[in-house]
């Protein structure tokens, strides 16, 4: 049999009071024990356009949790959507980053936007034209559906329009340097002036020179703004750019290219030594230059 003689000295009421005491502990642990623990699935809309930061559950009931939303590029955060949660303010639902209080099995979705900085209604992802004017018609990739001179779309300057105002030739914003190459060998193909003519110019220089860093070639395997297919302008493209070279200079400027400046070659031959080339900087008329002189290129691509 079990001694309690320790209790005797404490009297009976001390006795109680201890009994009492070990039931309360164990009641308030009890409640502990029931607390529910709660789960939270966090999903974006539309696909791959952001991610959720939030630290990992389970969660007990009634625990604040803080959401923060982060966009991919191009897309920006709009709200938070939820069928579950009661926001700590009516505006929760709008912040980012934002807090609320679980209190079941929660899936909450952040919801982007995609950026349209230009108002234009087309996707800065995919917009090919990302100044387009405010209430200007546009195409699919967010260009007018009248291109101006002067306007920066699909990769470049536009420096001359067809008829139809949607098609026409942009330039680079950017210089590079080099001879036009081959002194002393006829190109054959490569002499001739239109516009529409610097492309096949370019392929005629390429398939007869196969001298690294020529003013053709580096207009050739030109990567900008994310177009590959530019190349050397004939004599009347790259008149285009001397006639409009004052805007053109102060838009490729402004975009972070370069102005125009000093004397730039065409694709167009004139004889076994000599090419094509025009002064932009003093706006003097074109000129037949040596092939081995080194002067500016600025290539141009068709859209």
């Amino acid at each position: 049999m079990t001694s309690y003689s320790f209790l005797k000295p404490l009297g009976l009421f001390s006795v109680m009071i201890i009994i009492l005491l070990t039931i309360s502990c164990k009641e308030e642990e009890a409640v502990i024990l029931q607390l529910s623990e709660y789960s939270l699935l966090t999903t974006v809309s539309p696909e791959n356009t952001g991610s959720i930061s939030v630290i990992s559950g389970p969660y007990q009931e009634g625990t604040t949790v803080a959401l923060e939303a982060t966009s991919t590029e191009n897309y920006v955060f709009k709200y938070w959507e939820s069928d579950t949660i009661i926001w700590t303010t009516d505006s929760s639902a709008l912040m980012n980053p934002t807090t609320f209080i679980i209190n079941f099995n929660t899936e909450v979705t952040a919801v982007f936007e995609y950026e349209d900085l230009d108002n234009d209604g087309v996707n800065d992802n995919v917009d090919n034209c990302l100044d387009t004017p405010a209430n200007e018609a546009v195409d699919t990739l967010g260009c007018s559906t009248t291109a101006l001179i002067g306007d920066f779309r699909e990769g470049g300057i536009v420096i001359w329009v067809d008829d139809t105002g949607q098609h026409g030739l942009v330039c680079d914003l950017t210089d590079y340097a080099a001879i036009w190459g081959c002194n002393g060998t006829e190109i054959v193909g490569a002499d001739s002036f239109t516009v529409g003519s610097g492309l096949q110019n370019t392929e005629d220089i390429l398939a007869n020179c196969q001298t690294a860093g020529i003013a053709a070639r580096v207009a050739n395997d030109l990567v900008a703004q994310e177009y590959s297919d530019w190349y050397l302008p004939s004599k009347e493209e790259l008149k285009y750019i001397w006639l409009n070279s004052f805007i053109i200079s102060e838009r490729s400027i402004a975009l972070g290219g370069e102005g125009l400046d000093a004397y730039y070659w065409t694709s167009s031959e004139y004889d076994a030594d000599h090419a094509w080339c025009w002064d932009l900087k003093f706006g003097a008329d074109d000129h037949s230059y040596s092939k081995e002189t080194p002067a500016r290129v600025r290539a141009i691509r068709t859209f």
